[in-house]
C-alpha cells in the first residue's frame, strides 16, 4: 500500500513506476497525439479520440497519464503539448522522435533481463527477447529486417547529430587520409570530407554494412575520396596507408581486452605521426556518471553484446599508452560525448 507522506517513497515512485511513464509516453507517439496537438493544439478530448480511433475511456486514460506526467497541459477543456512533448511532433526519423519505436520494440523488454544478464555476464536479454541464433544484436538485426530497419533508423538520426559535431569541433586539417573503423552507413565519412576537402576517407565495415555505405556515398557525390574497405575488424589487421584512425561509436560495444586488441591493430597501422581518435559516450573518470553512461553499458550488456560498457577516458588513455599511442587530449561533444584524441609518436 503506499503512503503518500512518506518521502522515501515519492522519491522513489519515478523510478518504480518508470514503465508506466514510457507507456504514456510511447503510445502518445504512435497515435500521432503530439504530431496532432503541434498542428491542432487546444483539440478536446472527444475530438482527440475522433482524430486516433479510440474510445473514450481509453483516450480519457492517455490524457491522464499524458498531463499527469507533463507530456500535456490542459487549458479548460482543450490539450496542449509542453515543451516536453512538442520534440515528439515532429519527423518520426529524426531524433528523439526515432529512439521511441526502438526503445519499445528493441529494448523494453529485453532490459528487463539486466538482472540476469549481471549475474550471468552475458547478454541475457537478446537472448531471451530476439529471436534469432548470433551471438551479438548486431548478428540478430539481420535475421529480422523489420526491426534492423528501427535500429538503422534510430543509429541514423544519432550519428547525423553527432556527426556535426563532430565536424565541427575536431580538427583534421593536418590529416590526408583517415581509416573510419566501423564507419557505418558513412555519415561520418561523408560529413567529414565535405569539412576538410583535402581528406580522403576509407570506411572499413562488414560488408553488407559497406554496400549500405556505398549507397550513401553515391548520394553525396564522394565517390572519389570516400571509399569503402570490406573487412572484419577482429579477424583482419587494418589496412596500412592512412595517417589517421577514427572509431566512432564503435569500441564502448566491446570488452576492454578487445578494445585493447582494436587500438593496437590501429597502432600497427599507423605510420609515425599518425592520429587517432576514438568518439564515444562519456564517462566521466570518478565513474559516477552521466546518467547516460550508465543507462548504455546496462543495454550493451544486457542485449547488444554481453561485453561493452561506456568506459571512461582514463581507461582509454591507458590502453592508447599500452599501444605505444599517445593521448593528445579530449574533445566534449555536447554533455555527453566525447573524442578521446591520440597519435602514433
Amino acid at each position: 500500500m503506499e503512503h503518500p507522506d512518506d518521502n522515501a517513497h515519492l522519491a522513489l515512485r519515478p523510478f518504480i513506476k518508470a514503465h508506466f511513464h514510457f507507456q504514456f509516453l510511447s503510445a502518445a507517439f504512435e497515435l500521432g497525439l503530439f504530431g496532432l496537438l503541434a498542428k491542432h493544439p487546444g483539440l478536446t478530448a472527444r475530438e482527440i479520440a475522433g482524430l486516433t480511433g479510440l474510445n473514450h475511456q481509453p483516450t480519457r486514460i492517455l490524457l491522464l497519464g499524458c498531463t499527469a506526467t507533463g507530456l500535456l497541459r490542459k487549458e479548460g477543456d482543450g490539450y496542449h503539448n509542453t515543451p516536453l512533448g512538442e520534440p515528439l511532433s515532429g519527423a518520426a526519423e529524426r531524433a528523439p522522435a526515432s529512439y521511441l519505436p526502438w526503445e519499445k520494440q528493441g529494448i523494453y523488454r529485453a532490459i528487463g533481463w539486466f538482472s540476469e544478464a549481471l549475474q550471468e555476464d552475458t547478454n541475457v536479454g537478446l537472448h531471451r527477447e530476439f529471436p534469432g541464433t548470433a551471438p551479438t544484436l548486431y548478428g540478430r538485426l539481420s535475421e529480422n529486417p523489420d526491426m534492423e530497419q528501427v535500429f538503422h533508423t534510430m543509429m541514423s538520426s544519432v550519428s547525423t547529430l553527432v556527426a556535426g559535431d563532430l565536424t565541427e569541433k575536431l580538427d583534421l586539417s593536418a590529416y590526408r587520409s583517415l581509416l573510419d573503423v566501423g564507419g557505418g552507413a558513412a555519415i561520418n565519412a561523408t560529413n567529414l570530407a565535405g569539412r576538410w576537402p583535402r581528406l580522403s576517407v576509407t570506411i572499413a565495415d562488414l560488408p553488407t554494412v559497406a554496400e549500405s555505405a556505398r549507397k550513401k556515398i553515391a548520394e553525396t557525390g564522394l565517390e572519389e575520396r570516400v571509399r569503402t574497405a570490406e573487412l572484419d575488424a577482429f579477424r583482419d589487421e587494418f589496412p596500412r596507408g592512412h595517417d589517421a584512425v577514427l572509431f566512432a561509436h564503435f569500441l564502448e560495444i566491446w570488452s576492454a581486452d578487445r578494445v585493447r586488441a582494436l587500438l593496437s591493430k590501429a597502432a600497427r597501422a599507423l605510420s609515425p605521426g599518425g592520429g587517432i581518435f576514438v568518439v564515444t559516450p562519456y564517462q566521466n573518470d570518478e565513474q559516477t556518471g552521466p546518467v547516460r553512461a550508465a543507462y548504455l553499458s546496462a543495454y550493451f550488456h544486457t542485449i547488444a553484446s554481453g561485453e561493452g560498457m561506456v568506459y571512461t577516458c582514463r581507461e582509454y588513455e591507458s590502453w592508447f599508452r599500452e599501444a605505444d599511442l599517445e593521448p593528445t587530449g579530449r574533445v566534449m561533444l555536447g554533455p555527453d560525448t566525447v573524442v578521446i584524441c591520440g597519435r602514433k609518436p
